[in-house]
């Protein structure tokens, strides 16, 4: 069993081009054969005419007479390589110019040739007519056979070979050297052609080896078909993807170690420190278990924020899309806020009608609006306006633009295309207790999800606007 792709591509196109040759040789022959019968069938009926013109001519001359029985017909035959016969009316041989005698069977055969060739001629061919009349093959032999006028109800028989064996022996040599020939020929372009397929699929597989080794730096190079081609720039794609995820998975396991790292110093040494007894007062003992809750708190919330926005990438999430109220939903968020909007001194604006509603999952929703609204406030500043807004888009009533605009500080438009990454903050923010840069992440899916799309603007001094599109409720299922 043939298992590499370019041994079945060689061995498929040397079975297709043999069996091409050889069916093309083989079909040749029928009409090189036809035709051959043909021409010699004409040419024994005008050799035949002939002949029967010299016999009556002999027999006419009664001193020539006798030779028709010895040397003449022998003669004749040798030269023209037939055999000739003069047949009498009740088909006996009259003459042979073959000393053999004609086997019975062949005898019988022939008479009953002439019989059904001459059955329905007129009188005119019997007595006086010296046209030829092919008459068929028989015993091996193609025969015709013209009356002769010189010797009354006699018939001239002229036998000569068919042609079809010897044409065949002569044919089969020189269409087993043409078969021969071209089967050499398709092997070696077949050769090539296979090599021409298979290679670039050969070049994949091992660079495909090579990646699956660990070597991410490899890329498939090569053309082809066209059907190659595109193979080999997709997976091309799927290696630039796959080293992509590869990097942000070592980003994040670099990212989660740092963001680890301070929590857990402070738990460790302030544990410690309780253990050993180093803190003597309790005041200082309250200080430490308060630090360390606080820390333990801020690990869990990384640890929960990157367990949903992992469950998000990875698709693990099941939308349960139901009808969402934007004005309810919208309120239970800032009433999560309401003691840091008064101490903070923000001014609210509201504008969500209570009779919009949206299509999604009213917990996903939930959970991107308060990482929106906590996001302002975090990065905001005090007595600054907050302002949430929703309604059905204008040009599209199936869809719903909520807005949350505040008039902070605003974002730096270097800093603004990064701010969807994962773990991306601003330098001033590094290390602080301003969350982990996972917040946008978070309502970048889980918008995605829904099927809608978010955008951000920002103008340093003046504020930010983040812009919703999401899927409006129909009230069909």
């Amino acid at each position: 069993m043939i298992r590499s792709l370019r041994g079945r591509l060689f061995a498929s196109f040397v079975v297709v081009v043999l069996v091409m040759v050889t069916t093309t040789a083989f079909a040749a022959v029928w009409p090189i054969a036809h035709a051959q019968r043909v021409l010699q069938k004409h040419q024994l009926e005008e050799l035949t005419s002939q002949i029967a013109v010299g016999v009556d001519a002999v027999y006419r001359r009664p001193g020539l007479r006798p030779l028709l029985d010895t040397e003449l017909l022998h003669e004749l035959g040798e030269r023209t390589g037939t055999r000739l016969l003069i047949m009498g009316p009740q088909g006996q041989i009259l003459a042979d110019s073959a000393e053999e005698p004609l086997a019975v069977v062949t005898r019988a055969a022939l008479r009953d040739r002439l019989t059904r060739a001459f059955r329905d001629e007129d009188d005119h061919w019997r007595v006086g007519g010296s046209k030829a009349r092919f008459t068929g093959q028989v015993g091996g032999y193609y025969s015709a056979a013209a009356p002769l006028a010189s010797i009354p109800g006699a018939t001239l028989v002229v036998l000569a070979p068919a042609p079809t064996r010897l044409l065949l022996q002569l044919l089969l040599p020189g269409l087993g050297l043409a078969v021969l020939a071209g089967l050499a020929v398709s092997l070696v372009v077949t050769w090539f052609l296979s090599r021409s397929i298979a290679s670039p699929i050969a070049q994949l597989a091992a660079v495909a080896d090579a990646i699956a080794a660990g070597d991410l730096a490899r890329e498939a190079t090569g053309g082809g078909p066209d059907e190659v081609s595109r193979l080999v720039r997709s997976f091309n794609t799927m290696v630039s993807t796959l080293r992509r995820l590869v990097e942000e998975q070592r980003n994040l396991l670099a990212n989660v170690a740092h963001e680890l790292r301070t929590p857990l110093t402070v738990i460790q040494g302030y544990a410690q420190a309780v253990r050993e007894g180093l803190l003597h007062r309790d005041d200082e003992r309250e200080e430490a278990l308060r630090l360390i809750a606080e820390e333990s708190e801020r690990a869990a919330r990384l640890l929960t924020q990157l367990l949903h926005l992992t469950r998000l990438e990875t698709g693990q999430v099941r939308l349960d899309r139901q009808p969402v109220a934007l004005a309810a939903l919208v309120e239970r968020v800032l009433t999560r806020h309401r003691l840091t909007i008064q101490r903070r001194a923000v001014e609210l604006q509201l504008d969500v009608p209570d009779s919009l509603t949206a299509a999604g999952d009213p917990e996903l929703l939930e959970l991107a609006l308060e990482n929106l609204v906590q996001n302002a406030l975090v990065h905001g500043r005090d007595g600054m306006m907050l302002t949430l807004s929703a309604q059905r888009l204008s040009g599209d009533q199936s869809w719903i633009q909520l807005t949350i605009r505040d008039t902070g500080p605003g974002i730096p438009p270097e800093v603004l295309p990064h701010i969807f990454d994962r773990f991306y903050r601003r330098g001033r923010d590094k290390g602080g207790s301003n969350g982990f840069g996972l917040g946008l992440a978070i309502v970048q899916e889980i918008v995605t999800l829904h099927g809608g799309t978010i955008r951000a603007m920002s103008t340093p001094g003046e504020g930010t606007t983040f812009t919703l599109l999401l899927p409006t409720d129909t009230g069909q299922d």
